[in-house]
C-alpha cells in the first residue's frame, strides 16, 4: 500500500469529513438501512481501513488514484441526496403515525394527541425529603429558603447583597465550565 494513497486518504477524511459527516460512510457490503437499534460490531483495524479504502476508490471516478476537487464535490452531492432522502423518509414516517384518520393533514386534535403529557417528577413525599433538612416530613420557611439563598450567596461574588448581571454571566460561564 502506498504511502501516497494513506496520506490523499488522511487528507480526504480531515477536508470533507464535515461537509460529508451527516450521511453515514458508503458501504458496499452493508444493508441498505441498519435498525437503529444495531449494535455496534467489532472491528479490525484492517476492515476499518478496508472500508475507507472502498469509499476512496468509489470517490475516485476516474481511477486515477487522487481525488480532485470535482470527485469530492460529486460524493458529497450524493451522500447529503441520501441523508436528505432518509430524513424525507423519516419525517413522511412521523407525519404518518400523527396523520391518525390517513386525510393527508394534521388536525389540531392530531397534533396535540402526539404531544407528551406533562407530568411531575416527584410525589410529594419525595420533593419534602429534598428539601426537609431536620427530616421532620414537614418543610418549615427557614428549609425552603435555604437553597435558594445559597444559590443567590454563590451568584453574589462580591458578597453585597445585589445581583449584577455581570455576576449572573460569571455564574453561568463556571456553570458551563464543571458540565
Amino acid at each position: 500500500m502506498s504511502t501516497r494513497f494513506l496520506m490523499m486518504a488522511a487528507i480526504l477524511a480531515t477536508a470533507a469529513a464535515p461537509a460529508i459527516a451527516a450521511a453515514p460512510p458508503m458501504r458496499a457490503a452493508a444493508p441498505a438501512a441498519a435498525p437503529a437499534s444495531a449494535a455496534p460490531k467489532q472491528m479490525t483495524r484492517t476492515q476499518y481501513l478496508a472500508e475507507y479504502q472502498a469509499r476512496f476508490s468509489a470517490m475516485d471516478t476516474n481511477h486515477d488514484g487522487v481525488l480532485d476537487s470535482a470527485e469530492v464535490s460529486a460524493a458529497q452531492q450524493k451522500e447529503l441526496q441520501a441523508a436528505r432522502a432518509q430524513e424525507q423518509q423519516q419525517l413522511e414516517a412521523e407525519f404518518a403515525k400523527l396523520d391518525t384518520n390517513k386525510d393527508g393533514q394534521l388536525s389540531k386534535a392530531e397534533f396535540l394527541a402526539a404531544a407528551r403529557p406533562l407530568q411531575l417528577n416527584q410525589t410529594p413525599q419525595q420533593a419534602i425529603a429534598d428539601v426537609d433538612s431536620n427530616k421532620d416530613g414537614k418543610i418549615s420557611v427557614a428549609e425552603f429558603e435555604a437553597r435558594p439563598l445559597a444559590n443567590f450567596d454563590k451568584v453574589d461574588a462580591n458578597h453585597d447583597g445585589v445581583i449584577t448581571p455581570q455576576e449572573v454571566q460569571a455564574a453561568r460561564e463556571a456553570a458551563a465550565r464543571q458540565r
